[in-house]
């Protein structure tokens, strides 16, 4: 009776923790010359949000073991605030610690890693873009082998932050 207790426990954790994940609403990959990607040679994601909402987006990177650095220093412009107005910002993943070990997860000699890029709230319904580029110092970047986008859809509007102690503070003044 146990046995088929804890196996039924088991079950309901996996059920709500599969039910409290956000919902995917675009995942995209895009292939890079692993030997040789150039300043120029720019990503564009076509992005279509069909449902306003609050996102999460996700930058991801899959590398090989012979990348040169211990970042990847990005240039990624969007137009998700408004679609015929762009903003950039830059974002430097870091892929390795400084004594070389590979901080993504890996299979062969690929690896991979997610870093967080934005919280988009009450994103409105329409077609998007996302350009990503690297900035390097180098004119040219080896081992770098595609660009991931991951877009989710945040369920709550109460969202949390980044910052745990704004969240803490908002939280308190809340009232009763």
């Amino acid at each position: 009776m146990s046995r088929l207790m804890s196996r039924g426990i088991i079950l309901l954790s996996f059920i709500l923790f599969a039910c409290t994940q956000p919902k995917v609403i675009y995942h995209s990959f895009q292939s890079v010359n692993t030997k040789e990607w150039k300043v120029q040679d720019s990503l564009f994601f076509n992005i279509p949000i069909e449902q306003r909402g609050n996102l999460l987006i996700e930058i991801e990177l899959r590398h090989l073991a012979s990348y040169p650095f211990t970042n990847i220093p990005l240039s990624i412009s969007y137009n998700l605030n408004d679609s015929t107005l762009f903003t950039t910002d830059t974002l430097s993943i870091l892929v390795a610690d400084p004594e070389g070990h590979w901080k993504g997860v890996g299979l062969g000699s690929i690896f991979q890693k997610t870093d967080l890029f934005l919280i988009q709230n009450n994103q409105e319904p329409g077609n998007y873009t996302i350009k990503i580029s690297h900035i390097n110092q180098e004119e040219s970047l080896k081992g770098v082998h595609d660009i991931g986008i991951k877009i989710s859809n945040l369920k709550s509007s109460d969202a949390r932050s980044i910052n745990s102690q704004k969240d803490k503070k908002q939280n308190s003044k809340s009232p009763k």
